[in-house]
């Protein structure tokens, strides 16, 4: 591995090498959160560790601590580099926003959030779990089935949180691990009250029953947790005074724009997927299995620092680069042919999306050459439309066809005679992906937030601008046929310059030549 990392020094810029020499996860000295402190409650001394921001309880959790994981953990962060003050302010920013969209102080609002549930491949055999991305947003609770009630009595100002959890079970706990239960919730959420789950429709039923008019703000399709979406359902009597409203737009405009806590993540997250692409690089050379590159992103990432990939990771040489999401990566790869790579890790619940492509011997063709060059002049012009116009992503994929459109005409590639919008037809026509998406808790992130709004600060967003030429396609000369390439960085949005989070991925035709192939398994 030492050698690998020296490997990828020599390719890089003073900056980026400087960038290489840190570790990925830093052991720092307080929190990367920055929201005001909230109080809570204090608590026997014997039993937390007190700061000026957290209360984090000693003894073994239902997830991992600052007091279990001090290596992943930083001290009074809840998770990692999020402190429990950042949860229950975006917890208080949401019910507000909430209540200011129905505008009726005589309402009472019930906002439920759940996490989410277990999932099976086969009979007794679970999937990886994953937690609901808004409901971690909102708690930093990494246990299933969990559910979030937040109450705002009408004409009251303040809220009450209440979490249900799975309660402690010696039988249960053999089987499945430790469970955190309702009396440490409610000091290690930080919320008002914590209460078993078998407990939540009862309490539930009876909170709409003697709330009303009210509110009940739960997201109806596609639930997190279709165990408890007809409990959750049965609230809304027939006499029409509890009504139904979808709190999940809110939740994605806020998560859209990334916290300081946040950007450090997704500046980790970054990180890693970028050594890891380098690393597949590497590794690659004629004879090597698609397979195997895989593995190479996984265990990379992994060895650095990331819970696990993205997603599942295309690997596609030579002209099965030319279907966009080819995932099967089972084929052996051919000289002279060239690979396309789209991968990306998730740490702490926040997501990088990296694309490369790269020739197996290690030496791009003419032709290949001509049309990586493209595909990068066309990515990095876009990189600058970003910081200079702060475009909306659509407006940002209209330029992008005409970009790409004016190139392929300029290389003979596209006929010279079109313009306009049969230009950008054609350009789309090889590029018939959308050239950006929000990046963050969801590789999709904040689906809900239209890409027809302007970009802002704090927004990180792919930027990748492909090319597939299929082999049967006789509309294009000859030798450009056969071809798939993408290029993809992930790119914060600043009141400056765009930072290019991924910055540390090689991507310049020399770097690649440089370091394609060069280490042995």
């Amino acid at each position: 591995m030492h050698q690998i990392r020296k490997l990828i020094a020599q390719t890089m810029t003073k900056g980026q090498r400087q960038r290489c020499r840190q570790p990925v996860i830093q052991n720092k000295k307080k929190c990367l959160s920055t929201i005001n402190t909230v109080e809570l409650p204090p608590q026997r001394p014997e039993k937390t560790t007190r700061s000026s921001e957290v209360f984090i309880p000693k003894g073994i959790m239902g997830q991992l601590t600052c007091h279990t994981h001090p290596h992943l953990i930083t001290e009074d962060c809840l998770t990692g580099g999020v402190t429990q003050a950042e949860y229950v302010a975006r917890r208080e920013k949401l019910v507000s926003k909430l209540v200011a969209e129905v505008n009726n102080p005589h309402k009472t609002h019930i906002i439920v959030i759940p996490a989410a549930s277990k999932q099976y491949m086969s009979e007794k055999i679970p999937y990886v779990f994953r937690q609901n991305s808004d409901f971690f947003y909102l708690t930093g609770c990494l246990e299933a089935s969990a559910i979030l009630v937040m109450v705002k009595p009408a004409q009251i100002d303040t809220y009450k949180s209440v979490l249900f959890v799975h309660d402690k079970d010696e039988h249960a706990e053999l089987w499945e691990g430790p469970r955190t239960g309702c009396p440490n919730a409610t000091l290690l959420f930080a919320v008002d009250e914590a209460r078993p789950i078998d407990n939540f429709g009862t309490y539930l039923n009876r909170l709409a029953s003697t709330s009303k008019p009210a509110t009940l703000w739960y997201h109806n399709e596609s639930p997190a947790n279709y165990d408890i979406h007809d409990t959750v359902r049965a609230t809304l009597k027939r006499d029409g005074l509890v009504t139904l409203a979808d709190p999940q737009r809110t939740l994605h405009l806020m998560r859209v724009a990334k916290s300081p806590a946040e950007v450090e993540l997704m500046k980790e997250t970054c990180y890693i997927g970028s050594q890891s692409m380098n690393i597949a690089m590497a590794y690659t050379k004629p004879g090597v299995s698609e397979h195997m590159i895989n593995a190479i992103l996984e265990y990379s990432s992994k060895q650095g620092g990331a819970e696990h990939l993205s997603f599942p990771p295309v690997v596609a040489g030579g002209t099965r680069a030319t279907h966009i999401h080819y995932v099967n990566n089972n084929q052996l790869l051919r000289d002279g042919d060239m690979i396309l790579v789209d991968s990306g890790c998730q740490r702490w619940l926040y997501n990088s999306d990296i694309s490369r492509t790269w020739p197996v011997s290690g030496k791009f063709t003419k032709h290949q050459r001509i049309l990586y060059e493209l595909v990068l002049a066309v990515q990095k012009r876009l990189i600058e439309i970003l910081g200079e116009h702060r475009p909306p992503l659509d407006q940002l994929f209209d330029s992008m066809c005409r970009l790409l459109g004016k190139h392929l005409q300029q290389e003979g590639i596209l006929p010279k005679n079109i313009e306009g919008q049969e230009l950008i037809g054609k350009a789309y026509r090889l590029c018939p992906h959308h050239v950006s998406h929000y990046l963050g808790l969801d590789v999709h992130d904040s689906s809900l937030v239209r890409r027809n709004v302007p970009v802002c600060d704090n927004m990180v967003v792919t930027v990748e601008p492909g090319i597939y030429i299929r082999s049967d396609d006789t509309s294009v000369p000859e030798e450009f046929r056969g071809i798939g390439i993408r290029i993809e960085d992930d790119v914060l949005v600043t009141s400056g310059e765009p930072e290019v989070l991924t910055s540390s991925c090689v991507k310049e035709v020399d770097d690649i030549e440089n370091i394609v192939g060069k280490h042995n398994f």
